[in-house]
């Protein structure tokens, strides 16, 4: 009895899909070449700042390194050069 009411809610899920897909093709504002074109360049603008927010964490990753072995070999203790840094 379970698996009846499964197969009914997948089937009308896609018949809601499908329904939804035409009902998107029909009415879209913009024709395919430049549905496509949007959907590149927004792919685009998201690589860009994906790249850029991990240039900024690796920097900052990179810094945080260099000030705790920087504090480090002035001799302050690691738990002194932890407290330094997350309290910067």
């Amino acid at each position: 009895m379970k698996s009846g009411r499964v197969m009914r809610t997948v089937g009308a899920a896609l018949a809601a899909g499908a329904f939804g897909a035409g009902a998107a093709l029909l009415f879209a504002p913009r024709t395919g070449a430049q549905t496509r074109r949007l959907i590149r360049r927004k792919a685009e603008d998201l690589g860009y700042g994906a790249r850029e927010a991990y240039e900024r964490a690796k920097e900052n990753g990179n810094g945080a390194a260099r000030t705790l072995a920087y504090r480090l070999r002035l001799k302050l203790t690691p738990r002194k050069a932890i407290e330094h840094l997350v309290s910067s």
